[in-house]
């Protein structure tokens, strides 16, 4: 499994539920079934949204949250607060 410091920065952060500033979509991953959750400007509106890495091998959209830090990520899944 490839680590850098960003995947471990983004997991960090991602595990903690916090959104920031990133958009995985349609970038590669290694963990299918994986969630976490995000906020871009280019998707939902600028508000958070849960991603999840497919089963093809990349991250793919999952659902929208309706506020820029209305998500968390846990070790279980991902949900909108």
């Amino acid at each position: 499994m490839k680590f850098s410091i960003t995947t471990m920065i983004m997991s960090a952060a991602l595990m903690a539920g916090v959104a920031i500033a990133y958009n995985p979509i349609g970038l590669s991953c290694d963990t299918p079934g994986g969630y976490g959750c995000s906020q871009d400007a280019s998707l939902n509106g600028g508000n958070a949204f849960i991603y999840e890495c497919g089963p093809s091998d990349t991250f793919v959209y999952v659902a929208g949250c309706r506020c820029p830090t209305c998500c968390q990520a846990t070790t279980t899944g991902a949900y909108c607060t």
